[in-house]
């Protein structure tokens, strides 16, 4: 079996055939060009050979005798260069139409086919004195070796110079016995020249389509690794809005606890050195009341005008917030002074009062107000920044328990004993 793959073409769609065929033209054309130039040199040198071993009378004149040969290498030489002329039209051809091709296609065909009939003629003409096959046995392997066509078409090509040596031969070779050494010698030689012929053209053709298969092999490859980079690509931005969403509290719009927790850790690797930090945790008085009354839509929206307007009284400073928990908020800011800190918390309760939102049901105010606890000191590490929570969670009980709407400022408390169970009935 492994020996008829050998012979044996893969099949293919008529797309990969067409690519096929064009390859071996091209092939053919590069091929015919090289042959044709050696074959013309040799001609001419054989032309030489025989001019300069004509006979030389009495007399002292040249005598120029036009044989066989020279005939024969003169029609040879002139039917290469003309191949060679047409082969350079299409080469210097910037549009070639589907005669042309056609055309060219047949002057491949009959120039190959021409050069193994020109090797009967003169294995015919050489009988007389040489009685040898020589010249058609190398012709037919030139052609068989340097030609790729199917075999189809190897076979036409095939018929028309072993039909003229066949039925010629007779004619030459007077000799009964030597005419039937040659017949049995150029069936077996006809046979392996077949075989490389087929071994060639499916090797060729065989070797291109693998690349074919390869590049194709390669285009998928590149589109899949493309497609699979898109696909990473849309997984990173999903992973990254995931990251956003889990960080992001959805109804104020502002970030959560962990985004809180997330912005200091980050802040605190940046430098390994203590950093002045202030935090500033801000509560909605009597948020309880204002929800009972007014219900949780309008709750949902007063948390959402509170957090976008601290968002907007602190967004010229290097600091951040975040929802802590229910009407709860803190504030982070690195490298303010305390008295920049106070200053900024007066800001943020005068900006909520601005927004003039009716609270009918709170025991400090007709609108809405809110209770600000803030502390200031240096830190190193996140445990000393809980350390700060605790003391601005401290301070905002503290301003509570003062009656609300005030801002209370951790270093002002001394030795203060409220602690959050404490604080409850008074919240």
């Amino acid at each position: 079996m492994k020996i008829i793959h050998t012979f044996v073409t893969p099949k293919v769609s008529n797309e990969k055939q067409k690519l096929l065929d064009d390859h071996l033209f091209h092939e053919n054309i590069q091929r015919c060009k090289l042959f044709a130039k050696i074959v013309i040199i040799f001609e001419a040198l054989l032309i030489l050979k025989n001019l300069s071993s004509r006979h030389v009378p009495d007399h002292g004149q040249l005598e120029f005798s036009l044989n066989t040969y020279i005939v024969l290498y003169l029609l040879l030489l002139g039917i290469s260069a003309g191949m060679l002329l047409l082969i350079h039209r299409y080469e210097t051809s910037d549009f070639h139409t589907d005669r042309q091709l056609k055309l060219l296609q047949f002057g491949l065909y009959s120039f190959f086919t021409f050069f193994m009939v020109w090797g009967a003629v003169v294995t015919l003409v050489d009988q007389k004195e040489y009685g040898h096959v020589m010249a058609f046995v190398i012709n037919f392997m030139c052609i068989s070796i340097l030609f790729y066509a199917s075999n189809k078409s190897i076979l036409k090509m095939y018929i028309l110079p072993i039909a003229v040596l066949v039925i010629g031969l007779p004619f030459y070779q007077p000799s009964k016995s030597i005419l039937m050494g040659h017949y049995i010698n150029l069936l077996v030689f006809f046979f392996f020249c077949w075989v490389a012929s087929r071994m060639l053209y499916s090797s060729n053709a065989t070797n291109f389509l693998n690349k074919l298969l390869l590049k194709e092999t390669n285009h998928r490859l590149a589109a899949k690794i493309t497609e699979n980079e898109k696909i990473n690509l849309e997984m990173a931005m999903v992973n990254e809005q995931l990251k956003k969403i889990a960080i992001m509290d959805e109804l104020t719009k502002i970030p959560n606890r962990r985004g809180f927790q997330q912005y200091i850790q980050e802040m605190l690797i940046y430098n390994n050195q203590k950093r002045n930090v202030s935090i500033m945790m801000l509560d909605i008085d009597a948020f309880k009341l204002f929800n009972d009354h007014y219900g949780h839509l309008e709750g949902d929206k007063v948390l959402t005008a509170v957090a976008q307007t601290i968002q907007i009284c602190i967004q010229s400073t290097s600091s951040f917030i975040a929802r802590f928990g229910g009407e709860e908020f803190v504030i982070a800011l690195f490298d303010f002074d305390s008295s920049e800190t106070e200053r900024l918390a007066k800001t943020i309760q005068e900006a909520i009062m601005e927004l003039n939102i009716p609270h009918e049901y709170s025991p400090v105010s007709h609108h809405l107000t809110i209770s600000i606890g803030l502390v200031t000191g240096q830190v190193t590490n996140e445990k000393e920044i809980e350390q700060l929570m605790e003391k601005a969670d401290n301070a905002l009980y503290q301003a509570k328990s003062k009656g609300r709407n005030r801002v209370e400022y951790d270093g002002m408390l001394g030795n203060r004993v409220l602690t959050r169970k404490a604080f409850i009935k008074h919240k």
